[in-house]
């Protein structure tokens, strides 16, 4: 075929196809759109633009402007789903879309939580720290807020009412402290023999478990026919299986026999009084058929205090009229002055001439150094009181009421873990502090249980003498 036959044919079948193709498009008419949306998101309180999109009416080969209205409030202060109804005309045609807005809020709400370091129990499932929550929308969320605990970190979880969600974690200390195990009444009991012990009990609490009084175990038993000492031992485990224990010492004690002069022995001895203590110290030792020594001075008013001990028993020592160290070290003769005053004043109260004394500060004082003119009037009077029928004794025992302490626990701790293997003890307290003459007592109960005599110092006694220091 030759060419231009070919191009006859094709230009002829293009005018055959395209005559009825440019007939119909030039034919249709009526609205054409384009770029209108059906459906529009706006975000909470950005501004709504109305968009109707870009429509005319006609065909397409040849389209007319429109007239547009809009019905319908779009609220982007509020969450929700807006219609919006857009009017087009042209002269008598009409048509009407309709648009979906959608206002929403895509901000996660804020948490804070209070402070930094965070610890609970293993066997917690929340904790209650101070936790708040905030949304730009739905204002306070804090009630809302979720927690829970995985491993060592607490998580907490917040929506807000569009769904936005926030999930923060903090590092957890997990801990669970011992229990803690107090005793009902006192850590230490005395019982006469034959008496019936009763057993107070404990309690226990734990800072993960609360209440666990129930789990105390308690161990050993009181035999209150033997004399001796004896221990109950209180144990209690927590679910962490932390251990706490205590003890309670129970003593079991006969009454004192003065006739006991051998064997353990424990002198209690009393200087400075009598005082308004020495009456109530009294009644104690009588308690207990305790006879004890009093190293007394001359205080008014206090006579038949002194006659009292006397006639219950006591001896009564000397130790001076004066109490004035300048006084009574300055020389010989002017200790044996103030000693032959205080001996006489106890011979006239109780009929007695006592030769039992002990001197200001003990034979040990250095202060006598300040007013005895050098002449180391310690050594010589050590020596002059025995020639004269004298017999001095000093302790080996301080309950530390003289000045270093004023709490009755620790002067009955400085005597009794003072107490060893020793024969006999001197025990050195002063009736003119009331928080000694407190600790009398609990003394006596101990040393009784532990198979010890209580005896008043006599010149048959056993001595104790301190180290002279000048």
């Amino acid at each position: 075929m030759k060419k231009s036959s070919i191009s006859i044919i094709i230009f002829t079948s293009l005018i055959l196809f395209s005559v009825p193709i440019f007939m119909y498009v030039g034919c249709f008419k009526g609205f054409q759109v384009k770029e209108f949306r059906e459906m529009v998101e706006v975000i909470y309180n950005e501004p709504f633009n109305y968009d109707a999109g870009n429509i005319c009416y006609d065909s397409f080969l040849k389209c007319h402007e429109v007239s547009i209205n809009h019905k319908g409030k779009v609220d982007t202060s509020k969450i929700g789903e807006y219609y919006v109804y857009y009017t087009y005309k042209y002269k008598n045609e009409i048509l009407t879309k309709k648009q979906i807005v959608k206002v929403k809020e895509d901000e996660a709400p804020i948490i804070n939580v209070e402070g930094n370091n965070f610890t609970i129990c293993p066997n917690q499932t929340k904790t209650n720290f101070k936790v708040t929550a905030y949304d730009n929308y739905d204002k306070d969320l804090t009630n809302e807020v979720e927690q829970y605990i995985f491993g060592n970190k607490v998580y907490f979880k917040v929506s807000d009412y569009s769904g936005n969600t926030r999930v923060i974690n903090r590092d957890l200390n997990i801990v669970d402290n011992a229990p803690i195990l107090s005793l009902n009444g006192s850590d230490k009991i005395y019982l006469k023999v034959g008496e019936e012990y009763q057993e107070l009990g404990a309690q226990a609490f734990d800072d993960c478990d609360t209440d666990i009084g129930s789990k105390i175990e308690i161990i050993g038993s009181v035999d209150t026919n033997k004399v001796g000492e004896y221990e109950i031992i209180y144990k209690v485990q927590d679910s962490s299986y932390n251990m706490q224990s205590i003890r309670r010492k129970v003593y079991v004690y006969s009454p004192n026999d003065t006739t006991l002069a051998t064997g353990k022995i424990i002198y209690l001895t009393f200087d400075d009084g009598p005082s308004a203590y020495t009456s109530r110290l009294l009644d104690i030792l009588k308690k207990y058929n305790v006879k004890a020594t009093f190293f007394v001075t001359n205080p008014k008013g206090y006579d038949n205090v002194i006659l009292r001990a006397y006639k219950e028993g006591h001896t009564i020592g000397l130790h001076t009229y004066t109490h004035d160290y300048k006084q009574i070290y300055q020389n010989i003769d002017a200790y044996f002055t103030d000693l032959y005053a205080i001996q006489e004043k106890v011979k006239q109260i109780t009929g007695y001439t006592s030769t039992i004394i002990r001197f200001p500060g003990g034979s040990s004082n250095t202060i006598s150094r300040k007013y005895d003119g050098g002449i180391k009037i310690m050594s010589k009077l050590s020596k002059e009181v025995e020639a004269k029928g004298f017999k001095y004794f000093d302790w080996n025992i301080s309950s530390g009421d003289a000045g270093l302490t004023t709490n009755s626990e620790e002067v009955f701790t400085n005597i009794i873990d003072n107490l060893g293997n020793k024969d006999f003890y001197v025990v050195l307290q002063h009736d003119t502090k009331d928080y000694s003459v407190s600790a009398v007592e609990e003394v006596i109960k101990y040393g009784l249980a532990k198979g010890y005599t209580f005896m008043p110092l006599s010149m048959n006694s056993p001595v104790v003498h301190h180290h002279i220091a000048n």
